[in-house]
């Protein structure tokens, strides 16, 4: 397997003095995938180390220098092994990182120094880890982390790589430079946090086999844009849209500025367009911007509104039953929110309220969120339903409604040595990328249940191929 070497970071801080830090290591872990060769794709693993929670200690030369040993493995999450047999790693590697400064006072709060790993590995899930050993005064720090490598290697399927939050991105020659990629210098921002300090988002990503949704012109359209967490329409002057030439792969670079946006969630978001505006794909990674001087818009005139709309004549029964499917998408904050109301009245404005949040277009009489959830909704109903339970509600039904159709479903009804199963794949969804459900019914009875994802927050089983297994 192809190798690449660790990436030390050096910076340099003036500044006078310094004191040992108290805290405990803090450092921050992420990734992002792209086509490599024929049969491997590119891994990148980018570590983001608070400042002040380094260990500096002058050496010879004057300056400070903090120096951590650092041990990487990549493990196939889905391989069977025996209790207590190890498994055998895809790649790993172990190493010294150094951060050297000229001085430690001006070091500060929110201060990172960055470091970054590549490795060259076959597509499939697995499990990132990462561990820095206990040293005198420093306790053992080890980061686990869930990776879906994907194969790029289809030639007739357009493709998005992940993309990579950066603090800094430049135009370079100097391939020595371990940031160095595709005659540019990208510096990732590994805990995905802009705004005061950093109000510059630059992204970094890369597209291929775009030719296949070119136009005459032999041109294709980037959109990108920056969203709410909890609202998929862009906001307003955080969009672009740009006709490319096509090629592959399309190295594609942008950036936004955040220091309007005030301190939240977000999703940067790009798609890939053909000629009828149709996405044929997308990406999209989660963000947070801390921005305390600027305050967030409130709403105008709900109140006067909320009385003379359908909200405010729901009958109780029908207020329940919209409560009951909201939970399938709210947020965690809403879901406490919504169980703690009691008052009718103010459940029907908290509805008005979540759907008034994510409506696309509020210039419209339709709410298109709402209205492709409640057809998702009815889909499911229809397709998967049971003496049990309404389709919505079981764990085929409640995927579909949370993240869409899949992009493909693999049935395995009648596979001789497993169990009856389906394999979902979905092309993005976002703050994900690339996703697998696997379904099984265990009960013979067409009680399928989820029993593997690779989305956070999903049920998730390392060895769920020998779950199947009759």
């Amino acid at each position: 397997m192809r190798k690449f070497t660790l990436l030390v970071a050096t910076l340099l801080v003036i500044a006078e003095g310094w004191a040992q830090p108290a805290l405990p290591l803090q450092v921050d872990l992420d990734h992002a995938t792209f086509a490599f060769d024929d049969v491997q794709s590119l891994l990148e693993v980018y570590l983001a180390f608070e400042a002040t929670s380094l260990p500096f200690n002058a050496d010879s030369s004057g300056s400070f220098k903090a120096r951590l040993p650092l041990e990487i493995k990549l493990l196939r999450s889905t391989e069977a092994t025996l209790e207590g047999t190890p498994s055998e790693p895809v790649w790993q590697d172990a190493f010294p990182i150094a951060f050297v400064v000229a001085d430690t006072s001006g070091l500060v709060s929110g201060q990172q120094f960055i470091s970054q790993a590549r490795a060259a590995v076959p597509p499939g899930e697995y499990e990132l880890q990462v561990v820095i050993p206990a040293a005198t005064g420093r306790q053992r720090l080890e980061l686990r982390r869930d990776v879906v490598v994907p194969d790029f290697t289809e030639e007739a399927l357009v493709g998005l790589s992940d993309i990579t939050l950066a603090s800094a991105i430049e135009p370079s020659t100097d391939q020595q430079d371990k940031f160095y990629k595709n005659g540019l210098i990208v510096r990732p921002n590994a805990n995905q946090l802009f705004g005061q300090g950093l109000p510059q988002l630059f992204y970094y990503a890369e597209a291929y086999n775009v030719d296949e949704i070119a136009n005459d012109a032999g041109e294709y359209t980037l959109f990108a844009y920056v969203a709410e967490a909890n609202r998929p329409q862009p906001l307003q002057n955080m969009q672009k849209r740009v006709s490319r030439p096509a090629r592959t792969p399309d190295v594609l670079v942008g950036s936004f500025n955040l220091s309007s946006l005030p301190s939240g969630s977000y999703f940067f978001r790009v798609a890939l367009l053909n000629d009828d505006n149709e996405a044929m794909a997308e990406q999209a990674r989660k963000f947070f911007v801390y921005n305390p001087d600027v305050a967030r818009e409130q709403a105008v005139a709900q109140e006067a509104s909320f009385e003379t709309s359908p909200y405010a004549m729901m009958p109780e029964k029908e207020v329940k039953k919209a409560l009951e499917h909201i939970e399938t998408i709210a947020t965690e904050r809403e879901r406490r929110r919504a169980r703690d109301i009691r008052d009718l009245n103010e459940q029907r404005r908290f509805l008005m309220e979540f759907w008034t949040r994510r409506d696309p277009d509020p210039g419209t009489p339709i709410n298109e969120f709402k209205e492709e959830f409640y057809q998702r909704i009815q889909y499911a109903n229809e397709r998967y339903s049971a003496s049990f339970a309404e389709g919505w509600k079981t764990d085929r039904g409640r995927t579909l409604v949370k993240y869409g159709l899949p992009s493909s479903i693999e049935p395995h009804l009648y596979d001789r040595d497993t169990l009856p199963h389906e394999i979902w794949q979905f092309n993005n969804i976002p703050g994900e990328g690339q996703a697998l459900f696997v379904f099984a019914d265990r009960s013979g009875f067409g009680e399928f249940e989820l029993i593997h994802s690779t989305v956070a927050g999903e049920r998730k089983v390392p060895n769920w191929e020998e779950e199947l297994r009759r």
